[in-house]
């Protein structure tokens, strides 16, 4: 794999190859992402996201020239926690942030604790790692794995109905949780999962699994896939003849905005939730829906708000500390701090987590014919979910 390193000024990006440490007036902020294989079109909205977000801040803080540098973490824990120590020993970045593959967070936070390095994760949601692993050098800027699903769980069980329920979803400490988070809001409101279904990640022939949903006869069907793994399974869920048989139902990462766009018709009606959708009609989020298209020439989906996300909690810690990051216990202390209102609100619990609205969306056609995720309901003020109670903390 090449290592790239950007340098933004005055809204310019520059690539170069990445060189020796930075002088003490950069910030070098090291970019986490599975750039290659089936996450990378997630991975590219994250990067697309923050880089809008820092080129937005004119490619400085206080003064101090922000460089970037991108490694791809392939998806891989062993990957994700050679390229955190090249990042810290080799490029003496000053804080990370990214990460999609739960396993990858877990890899690097005993590591990171170690080395004092800050870590701000935009998507990787393993519950533990700001709860009973938590670290002051971890944030989290999007969701723990619970803290949507167990709500949607509720919800899908009560506001839409439905008392029998399938799980399906890739097989993975993250897929596993979300399945159990479901099933527990879902029996709180008074339905049943059915059947949980758990498959590899690069699933290519789905018939073996839809034979089992037809098997156990549910109201609707809960999905989690992500990227090409979602476009596959919705064609082939329709393909099927399952979606007009068994309502769709899933986490927000199964009808991304790209996935959708590349899908077509056979997205339309799947209801899913997550903490953002660019139909949000607020103000903050229509000019970053804007800027994004602007930027990029594409729609934003849930990766690109959350590279956004993530890189505006560092900047603007950066900005409350003068651009002093290397003053670690001072950069943590500002962060935690932090309150963001685009693309969407957020703060920080007591355990760096943040809290979210729920948002919950269906496929549809938006304006001129195009398919978008509407917003069809929203919760607000939702922590992170704690299966055994919260702590008094």
């Amino acid at each position: 794999m090449r290592t790239y390193t950007h340098a933004l000024w005055s809204l310019a990006l520059v690539w170069a190859v990445a060189g020796s440490a930075g002088a003490a007036d950069e910030i070098k902020i090291g970019l986490l992402y599975p750039t290659s294989g089936i996450y990378a079109a997630p991975a590219k909205q994250g990067i697309q996201g923050a880089t809008l977000a820092f080129e937005e801040a004119g490619g400085q803080v206080a003064g101090r020239k922000i460089v970037t540098i991108v490694e791809d973490d392939e998806a891989k824990p062993e990957v994700a926690l050679a390229k955190a120590k090249k990042l810290a020993e080799s490029d003496r970045v000053n804080v990370l942030m990214g990460i999609i593959w739960s396993p990858n967070a877990m890899a690097l936070r005993g590591y990171l604790s170690e080395r004092k390095l800050p870590l701000v994760i935009s998507e990787a949601a393993p519950r533990p790692i700001t709860q009973e692993l938590g670290t002051p050098y971890i944030f989290r800027t999007g969701f723990a794995s619970g803290q949507l699903d167990y709500p949607f769980g509720q919800y899908a069980c009560s506001k839409l109905g439905y008392k029998k329920i399938v799980v399906i979803a890739f097989d993975s400490i993250f897929g596993r949780e979300l399945g159990d988070f479901i099933d527990a809001g879902c029996k709180q409101a008074g339905g049943a999962v059915v059947e949980k279904i758990y498959a590899p990640v690069e699933t290519a022939d789905f018939a073996p699994y839809f034979a089992r949903i037809q098997q156990a006869n549910p109201d609707a069907v809960w999905a989690l896939w992500a990227g090409a793994a979602a476009l596959r399974f919705l064609k082939q869920y329709d393909d099927f003849g399952m979606k007009q048989k068994y309502p769709l139902i899933g986490h927000g990462a199964l009808t991304d905005e790209a996935v959708i766009n590349a899908a077509g018709s056979v997205a339309q009606g799947v209801v899913s939730y997550y903490n953002w959708s660019p139909a949000i009609d607020t103000p903050e989020n229509k000019r970053f829906v804007e800027a994004y298209r602007k930027r990029w020439g594409s729609e934003p989906g849930v990766y690109s708000a959350g590279g956004y996300r993530a890189a505006s909690a560092i900047l603007a810690a950066a900005k409350a500390v003068g651009g002093d990051v290397a003053n670690t216990p001072k950069f943590l202390e500002a962060l935690k701090a932090v309150r963001l209102d685009t693309p969407s609100p957020i703060r920080f619990d007591a355990h760096q987590q943040a809290v979210h609205s729920l948002y919950i969306r269906k496929v549809q056609p938006g304006p001129g014919g195009k398919l978008v995720n509407a917003v069809i309901g929203e919760v607000r003020g939702i922590e992170q979910y704690w299966p055994k109670g919260k702590p008094a903390k």
